[in-house]
């Protein structure tokens, strides 16, 4: 089995060091790590250069410099075409896998060659990475990764909408990958992991999770996932949008959970109508009698700034 990694990188060459260093620590070494750089400078490829000369794998690292920036889904896209290998693993690149982690995806796609992707749980670390137990079982628990999910699986539309699909560090058919690609920016926002994830399971590929840690996911002041970004509205939108049926079980539970996130990123994002037709779904409509909701409906009614 010949295992890609794709990391997709900007301005972060510390951080990309010890995501390479995770993948040459690797029990079972990748095929080749392919590093795709949308920096404005050239201290990722000094990091790159150095660290080449420094290792027997140096002929697996494969380094490309973008002449301008591509921004994420473009720069993923560039990756994904550029991989060789029958089995490709995205990984952020201010993200970590754990030594084990491709010997333990690749061994469940050898049980099943019929699988679409395979994933596991995450630890959550700081910008240090320092690993915090209790958040990281925390986090777990709400994107339902845990033994009850291994032993009765979620359909692969659902693992994608609830996110028990994670957003890196999993491994997929490079086959599948190449035909689904990430959707431009213009198109999705800042939910391109997410809409990736989910068309992945609309094009038929079977999901399975394997319930250990295989990866830390590092929550730093410039994670995409942060306020600031328009995600949560984008994602409840590509849900509504999905085809999946919103009486089931799990769909209804992601909805309620994103409608008050949804509401404030389209009024920050001057979607006003489509906030407030969220407001009143039945998705948001159990939050209004909240704290939460009354300020919603504040910034709904406020004038909008000129």
């Amino acid at each position: 089995m010949k295992i890609s990694v794709c990391i997709p990188t900007y301005n972060r060459p510390e951080l990309l060091l010890e995501a390479l260093n995770s993948c040459l620590n690797q029990t079972l070494k990748p095929f080749e790590i392919i590093i795709g750089d949308d920096s404005k400078n050239f201290a990722t490829r000094e990091v790159v250069r150095t660290l080449k000369e420094s290792v027997e794998e140096r002929e697996c690292i494969r380094y490309y410099k973008n002449p301008e920036s591509l921004g994420q889904a473009a720069n993923v896209n560039a990756l994904i075409k550029r991989v060789k290998g029958d089995k490709m693993v995205l990984l952020h690149d201010d993200d970590l896998l754990l030594p084990w982690a491709l010997s333990v995806m690749a061994a469940a796609f050898e049980q099943d060659p019929g699988l679409g992707a395979v994933f596991g749980k995450q630890y959550i670390i700081d910008n240090d990475g320092k690993v915090d137990v209790e958040v990281s079982e925390e986090n777990n628990r709400y994107f339902f990764r845990s033994s009850r999910y291994a032993n009765q699986p979620l359909s692969a539309l659902e693992s994608s909408v609830v996110q028990q699909f994670p957003n890196d560090c999993y491994m997929v058919e490079s086959r599948l990958a190449k035909q689904v690609k990430y959707r431009n920016k213009e198109v999705i926002g800042n939910a391109g992991d997410f809409d990736f994830g989910i068309r992945l399971a609309q094009s038929g590929a079977r999901f399975h999770y394997i319930d250990e840690y295989l990866s830390k996911y590092r929550v730093t002041p410039s994670s995409v996932a942060r306020d600031g970004t328009d995600s949560g509205y984008q994602a409840y939108k590509i849900i509504s949008e999905s085809g999946v049926s919103k009486d089931n079980l799990y769909v209804n539970k992601v909805l309620r959970r994103k409608a008050p996130i949804a509401v404030s990123q389209a009024i920050a994002y001057g979607k006003r109508k489509e906030a407030l037709q969220i407001y009143f779904s039945k998705w948001h409509r159990p939050s209004i009698m909240t704290p939460g909701g009354f300020r919603r409906l504040f910034m709904l009614l406020r004038p909008p700034y000129n």
